[in-house]
Formats: structure tokens, C-alpha cells, sequence
């Protein structure tokens, strides 16, 4: 079975939101996380 899991990326000047989700049809999508952070690009690398 393969599965397409999507990574968002929401930037703004005073926060960054990213989220993992799976879409699926006939249902809602599965959210698995969803997480705000400030604005540094040192609080997204791993």
C-alpha cells in the first residue's frame, strides 16, 4: 500500500507553521502534527 504523506510550510514575519498530514478521499484528512515556531530557520532544521 503506498501512502503520500504532505509537509506544509506556512511563513510569516512573526511565526512559521508547519504540519504533516495524510489526504484521503471520502474522509477528512489525518493531521499528524501541526506546530507553530518563531521566525529562525534554526527552529526547523534538524
Amino acid at each position: 500500500m503506498n501512502r503520500i504523506i504532505k509537509i506544509g510550510m506556512d511563513v510569516h514575519s512573526t511565526n512559521y507553521t508547519l504540519c504533516a498530514m495524510e489526504p484521503t478521499i471520502g474522509t477528512e484528512d489525518r493531521v499528524f502534527g501541526e506546530i507553530q515556531v518563531a521566525p529562525d530557520y534554526k527552529e526547523i532544521i534538524l
